[in-house]
């Protein structure tokens, strides 16, 4: 018992020990709705599984695997090179109900951070089957600003009416594996 003190106390004597920076703990809430000409099973299974045709935000260039399992527990996950062990756990699939709603928390783009972002899908029948009504709330905590809650809320923009609904509306997701004409330049 005397040996853990004093290595507590002399941790504490040390300037490594000292080095410590308080942040704001803040939270903010948003949400996004695009209306994307397909019906909801093909936009759910576009948005889901392997998300490498139209997700172009990733930690590694060229990553092997960049996916979302849509299953409870799943994870969005990327891996770096094809059967190498490194990669990045972008999130974790704590809600699905397909191919109506899936929700997601973890730090996706900002892992390093203290901060827990849960994003919420919800996939609704526009007014014809032929048309899809995603929505995305967005709620995000910890250690983040209205700056860096704002730089998240325009990502998903991007993600889901940038890149999510031409990839579907040009039908590059019939054809994953060809280069989509909606990302030509």
């Amino acid at each position: 018992m005397i040996s853990t003190i004093a290595a507590f106390a002399l941790l504490q004597a040390t300037p490594e020990a000292q080095a410590v920076e308080a942040f704001e703990v803040q939270g903010f809430r948003s949400q996004i709705m695009v209306e994307i000409d397909a019906p909801r099973a093909e936009v759910f299974d576009a948005a889901t599984g392997d998300v490498s045709p139209w997700w172009d935000h990733t930690f590694w260039p060229g990553p092997a695997e960049l996916v979302i399992e849509p299953e409870v527990g799943g994870l969005f996950y990327e891996r770096f090179e094809a059967g190498e062990p490194d990669g990045v756990v972008h999130a974790r699939v704590i809600f699905v109900r397909a191919p109506e709603q899936l929700r997601l928390d973890g730090p996706l783009g900002l892992s390093g951070r203290a901060v827990q972002l849960v994003s919420s899908w919800t996939l609704e029948e526009g007014e014809n089957p032929e048309q899809t009504r995603f929505t995305v709330d967005l709620a995000i905590t910890g250690e983040v600003d209205e700056e860096l809650a704002g730089i998240v809320r325009r990502v998903w923009v991007h993600f889901i009416d940038g890149r999510l609904k031409p990839y579907m509306e040009a039908d590059c997701h019939l054809e994953p594996e060809a280069p989509c004409a909606a990302f030509e330049e």
